[in-house]
């Protein structure tokens, strides 16, 4: 342990259906027992941890991690306000979310408190890609660790978090929360005309259907839809297809689910990109890290950046 080091803990209450202020207890415990040097706050409304983290690494320029405790969400949010800060802090991460697809791509444990003993144990930050996008209705420059998603998989993250995770979560059911969504999106969502641009080079679909553009193998709880994607390539993985027949979307899914093999495909469109526009241009769902998007059409420009993390790097190496 680097007992010159100092963490900043972001609690997100809410994340994991509810469950992450009961996590907080057990990795309180720990850190008082590895006698730690810390501070903790609570988010108390949306977007409140982007505050904090802001707020925290213009006051912390050196000495301090800024850690986030929640879901990819909760993460999305620390990010951004570390971004918006006019130093750069590393961000430590212990997942206590219903994904935490961000954990998984990096190799952060599962268990929050044996990722709470990773983060500790680190010696030294790791950079690592991030995507950063601007929407040209407000040219509002944003951050994010994951994928962006337009479409199905945005819808399934809206119909999901629509109260049925909470409503789940006394039986620690939240997983079907997404099964669910899954299903009830598959027979909604219609295909819609999309245009892309990656590197300069121009793309269009006249019905697309899921469209993800993702720094991370994966997105949905595991779901391991870019099994190429790599954190220090400098590029985001672009995944589309357009809408298929019931049994078309079923094949494409359990190839999905076997490996990646669902890239080889005639029916999904695949290519990574360092600069992507991307236009849909009827009113569509939209997810960044698993979190809600308004309703709209879509004019995003995205673009590859970078940002140190703090947890093993022996956990990143064996992710690549």
């Amino acid at each position: 342990m680097n007992e010159q080091i100092k963490y900043y803990f972001i609690v997100n209450k809410w994340a994991g259906a509810h469950h992450s202020a009961q996590t907080w207890e057990r990795l309180h415990q720990l850190l008082v027992q590895n006698a730690v040097n810390f501070e903790r706050v609570v988010t108390k409304y949306p977007q409140h941890a982007t505050q904090l983290a802001q707020e925290f690494a213009d006051l912390h320029p050196q000495g301090w991690v800024i850690v986030a405790i929640g879901g990819d969400g909760t993460l999305l949010e620390v990010l951004n306000g570390v971004r918006r800060s006019k130093n750069t802090v590393p961000i430590g991460y212990v997942p206590a979310g219903s994904g935490n697809d961000f954990a998984r791509a990096v190799g952060i444990a599962s268990d929050p408190s044996t990722a709470l003993q990773q983060l500790i144990q680190t010696t030294t930050p790791i950079t690592l890609d991030i995507g950063a996008y601007q929407n040209q209705a407000n040219q509002l420059t944003q951050y994010f660790t994951n994928n962006i998603g337009i479409g199905f998989d945005a819808r399934v993250v809206y119909e999901a978090n629509q109260g049925q995770k909470v409503r789940l979560s006394k039986w620690h059911l939240e997983s079907m929360a997404y099964v669910s969504a899954l299903l009830k999106t598959l027979m909604r969502q219609k295909g819609f005309p999309l245009t892309i641009d990656i590197d300069g080079e121009r793309h269009e679909f006249a019905n697309a259907f899921v469209v993800s553009l993702t720094n991370i193998k994966y997105f949905g709880g595991g779901v391991g839809i870019a099994p190429r994607a790599n954190l220090h390539d400098g590029k985001l993985d672009v995944v589309i297809t357009e809408k298929l027949s019931f049994f078309k979307f079923v094949k494409l899914f359990i190839k999905l689910l076997r490996g990646g093999k669902h890239l080889d495909m005639p029916d999904v469109f695949f290519k990574t990109g360092r600069e992507i526009h991307v236009q849909a241009f009827e009113n569509e769902h939209g997810q960044v890290n698993g979190e809600d998007l308004p309703l709209q059409a879509f004019d995003l420009k995205i673009w590859m950046t970078k940002q140190p993390f703090w947890f093993n790097h022996k956990a990143a190496a064996s992710q690549e």
